[in-house]
C-alpha cells in the first residue's frame, strides 16, 4: 500500500535528521563536506534543520560555508519527529546559535547578521512588541558607534524587514549623525496610507523643527512630502501662495512640498487645488497639470463611480477662467466616463459658439488620460464613449469620431454600440465598420443577456461581413483588417469560450481561413497583428495543404523565421512548424533561410521546446533539398570491397 502524504513527510524529515547528523559526525574536510551537504540541498526539508548544520559550519572556513549558509539559512525548523518549533526558544539550540550570531556581528558580517538577528528577534520576542524592541537596540547601537564608518555599519546591520521609526527614534539617530541617518530614516518611515496619515503620531513636528532650523532640506522636504498631513499642507500651500510672489518659485516650492504616498485624498487634493487657483490663477497651473492625477474618482459603496468632491468648481473655474489645457486634463485624467461622456455630448450639442472652438475644445478632450508603464507592459486609461454620445459626435464630427475619438469606442462587457455600428454600416464607412468588428469580435456573449448591445452589435457586424465578396479579396482585405486591429493581450476569454459565443469571432478565426490565401497582403497583415490568436490564424492559413499557402509561406519567410526563435506555446508552435515547412519544401533560398534559424534554435535551453518535431522538419527539408546538406548530413553507403 502506498504511503500517504503524512507518512512520506515524517519519513523524509527523519531521514534528514539522521542524514545531516552523519555526515556532521563523519569529521570532513571543508570541502568533502560543503559538496554532501549541497547533494542533501538537493533533497526536501534540508532548509528546515539550518539549526542542526548551520552552527557546526559557522565554525568551519568563513570563505568557503558563507555562500552556502547565505543561500539554504532558513528560520523554519523541524525536528526529527516532523514538529515545527522555534529554534531561539530552545536553550540547547540557542546555545548554538547565540555565539554564532556574536560572531557575524563581531565581524560585521552584514548579510548573515540580519538573517540571524531577524530570526532571533521574531521568535524571542512577542510580535506586538517586535517593532519597539527593534527600535531599542537600534538606538543603543547607534549610540555605542564610534565614528562614522561604525554609525553607518550599525544601521546597515538593523536594516532589516520593513519595521518603522517612531518620532524620538527617528529624531535621536538624526541629532547622532544627520549625514548617516538621513537615508535610514526615510526608508523606516511610518505607513503612508492616507487613512493614516491623518494619526498625529505619525506627524512627525519635532524632527521636522529641528531638520528645517538645521537646513537639513534633503530629509525635510522628504518628511513633509510623506508625513505630514493634508490638512496642514493645504494651509502651508496657502501661505505660500501669499508669500512668494514669482511664479516658478512658487510652483517650485509647492513641488518641494507636495504629498506623497501610497494614496492621497483626492477629495483634500481638489479642495486644495481649487484654492490655489482661486488665490493665485494662471501662475499654479504647471503645478495642478503635473498633478492632476491626485484627484481620482471614488467608489460608491452600492458600486459605481462618482467624482471626487471639489473637482466639479475646478472644472467650472477652469471653464471659465479659460483655462483649456486644465480643464481637458481634468476630465481626462480625473473625472468619472459619465462627466467625461456628458461634457463631449455638451460640445457636440453646442450650437452657438464657433466650430473651430467646439473641435478644438473636442480635440482637447480625446487621448489617454493616465497610464502605467511597467517592464514589459503598460497599462492606459482610456474615457469610453457611450453609444448615444458616439452617435451624436458622428453626425457632426464624422471625422473625430474616425480619427482621435476612435480609441474611445472601447470595449466595456456591459455596453455595445449598436446605434454607432448601424449608423457607420448605413454609410458604408469601412474604417469604423473593421474598427468595431475587431471589438466586438472580442466579446464573450455568454457573460451578458442575449439581448445585451454587445449581442445587436456582433449579429449586425457578421450579416454585414458575410454578405462581403470573397472571390476577389474583399472579404480577406476586410477581416484581416479587422484583425490586425485587435490590440494584444485582449482576449479576456480563452479562444474556444469566445468561440462558442460569439458569431462574428467565429467567422473571422475559423470558417474563412480559406479565403484569406486570395490575398497575399491580409495573410501579411495577419502575421504582423500583435494579438496572438490571430498570428495563429495566419499561421493555420500558411500551413494548409495547398499550393497558395506554400507559395504565401515562402513570400513571408521573413517573418515566419522569427517564429523558430521566439517563445510560443506548444499549440502555437506546431502550427508555425507547419508554416515553416510549407515555407522551406516552396522555395530552396526559403529553405537555406530557416534552416539556418533551425540549427540555431537546437541550442536553445528551454525544455519545453518540441526539438524532436523540430529535428524531424530539418529532415524532411534536407530530404526534400539535397543541395542543402552539409559534409556530416549527406548519407553515408558502404560496399563490400574491391579487390
Amino acid at each position: 500500500m502506498a504511503e500517504t502524504p503524512k507518512e512520506r513527510f515524517l519519513r523524509e524529515v527523519r531521514e534528514m535528521d539522521a542524514a545531516v547528523r552523519e555526515v556532521l559526525s563523519q569529521g570532513l574536510g571543508d570541502e568533502a563536506l560543503r559538496e554532501a551537504l549541497e547533494a542533501l540541498a538537493l533533497k526536501p526539508w534540508f532548509r528546515e534543520f539550518s539549526w542542526l548544520w548551520g552552527p557546526e559550519l559557522a565554525q568551519r572556513s568563513r570563505v568557503l560555508f558563507r555562500p552556502f549558509l547565505l543561500n539554504q539559512l532558513s528560520p523554519w525548523s523541524l525536528d526529527a519527529k516532523g514538529k515545527a518549533f522555534e529554534a531561539w526558544k530552545k536553550p540547547e539550540v540557542t546555545a548554538k546559535l547565540q555565539p554564532w550570531l556574536d560572531e557575524a556581528d563581531r565581524r560585521d558580517d552584514v548579510e548573515l547578521f540580519r538573517k540571524l538577528y531577524l530570526w532571533k528577534l521574531r521568535q524571542q520576542v512577542d510580535w506586538k512588541k517586535v517593532e519597539e524592541q527593534w527600535r531599542q537596540e537600534l538606538l543603543a547601537r547607534a549610540r555605542s558607534a564610534q565614528g562614522r564608518a561604525a554609525f553607518n555599519t550599525a544601521l546597515t546591520k538593523m536594516d532589516v524587514a520593513a519595521y518603522s521609526l517612531d518620532e524620538p527614534t527617528a529624531t535621536a539617530l538624526w541629532e547622532l549623525n544627520p549625514a548617516g541617518a538621513r537615508t535610514f530614516i526615510l526608508r523606516h518611515l511610518p505607513s503612508e496610507w492616507a487613512f493614516q496619515r491623518e494619526d498625529p503620531k505619525r506627524h512627525w513636528t519635532t524632527l521636522l523643527e529641528h531638520t528645517e532650523e538645521a537646513k537639513d532640506l534633503e530629509l525635510y522636504f522628504p518628511l513633509y512630502q510623506r508625513l505630514v498631513p493634508l490638512k496642514v499642507w493645504h494651509a502651508d500651500a496657502l501661505a505660500l501662495c501669499r508669500a512668494v510672489e514669482e511664479p516658478a518659485a512658487l510652483v517650485e516650492e509647492l513641488e518641494l512640498r507636495h504629498p506623497h504616498g501610497f494614496r492621497v485624498d483626492p477629495k483634500q487634493m481638489a479642495a486644495t487645488f481649487l484654492a490655489l487657483a482661486q488665490a493665485r490663477g494662471r501662475d499654479v497651473v504647471p503645478y495642478l497639470l503635473k498633478h492632476a492625477r491626485s484627484i481620482f474618482p471614488r467608489w460608491r459603496f452600492w458600486g459605481g463611480q462618482a467624482d471626487a468632491k471639489g473637482l466639479v468648481p475646478l472644472l467650472e473655474l477652469s471653464r471659465r477662467k479659460g483655462w483649456l489645457d486644465v480643464w481637458a486634463t481634468l476630465l481626462r485624467t480625473s473625472a468619472t466616463p459619465e462627466t467625461w461622456n456628458a461634457e463631449v455630448q455638451r460640445l457636440v450639442a453646442d450650437r452657438q459658439s464657433p466650430e473651430a472652438d467646439v473641435r478644438h475644445h473636442l480635440l482637447l478632450l480625446a487621448g489617454v488620460g493616465s497610464e502605467y508603464n511597467g517592464p514589459g507592459f503598460s497599462i492606459a486609461q482610456v474615457h469610453p464613449l457611450e453609444d448615444a454620445v458616439a452617435v451624436a459626435l458622428y453626425e457632426r464630427f464624422p471625422d473625430l469620431m474616425r480619427g482621435p475619438y476612435r480609441m474611445h469606442a472601447s470595449a466595456w462587457w456591459h455596453q455595445g454600440y449598436p446605434k454607432l455600428s448601424a449608423r457607420v454600416l448605413e454609410r458604408q464607412d469601412e474604417l469604423l465598420i473593421d474598427y468595431l468588428a475587431s471589438r466586438s469580435a472580442l466579446q464573450p456573449l455568454h457573460v451578458a443577456r442575449p439581448q445585451s448591445q454587445w449581442q445587436q452589435t456582433v449579429d449586425a457586424l457578421s450579416q454585414y461581413f458575410e454578405a462581403l465578396p470573397e472571390k476577389d479579396g474583399t472579404f480577406a482585405r476586410r477581416a484581416s483588417n479587422a484583425l490586425s486591429m485587435m490590440p494584444a493581450y485582449s482576449m479576456s476569454y480563452t479562444y474556444d469560450v469566445l468561440l462558442k459565443s460569439n458569431r462574428l469571432a467565429r467567422l473571422l478565426f475559423e470558417r474563412s481561413t480559406d479565403f484569406y490565401l486570395s490575398d497575399s497582403q491580409s495573410v501579411r497583415d495577419l502575421l504582423e497583428s500583435p494579438q496572438i490568436h490571430v498570428q495563429a490564424l495566419a499561421f493555420r492559413v500558411l500551413g494548409r495543404d495547398d499550393s497558395r499557402a506554400r507559395t504565401l509561406a515562402a513570400q513571408n519567410v521573413d517573418l515566419l523565421q522569427a517564429t523558430l526563435l521566439r517563445p510560443l506555446h506548444r499549440r502555437t508552435r506546431m502550427m508555425a512548424f507547419a508554416a515553416v515547412r510549407n515555407a522551406a519544401l516552396a522555395d530552396e533560398a526559403a529553405a537555406r533561410r530557416l534552416l539556418a534559424r533551425m540549427k540555431e534554435t537546437l541550442t536553445l535551453p528551454d525544455r519545453r521546446y518540441p526539438k524532436e518535431q523540430l529535428v524531424g522538419l530539418m529532415a524532411e527539408v534536407l530530404h526534400h533539398w539535397p543541395s542543402l546538406r552539409g559534409p556530416s548530413e549527406r548519407p553515408r553507403i558502404y560496399g563490400e570491397a574491391t579487390p
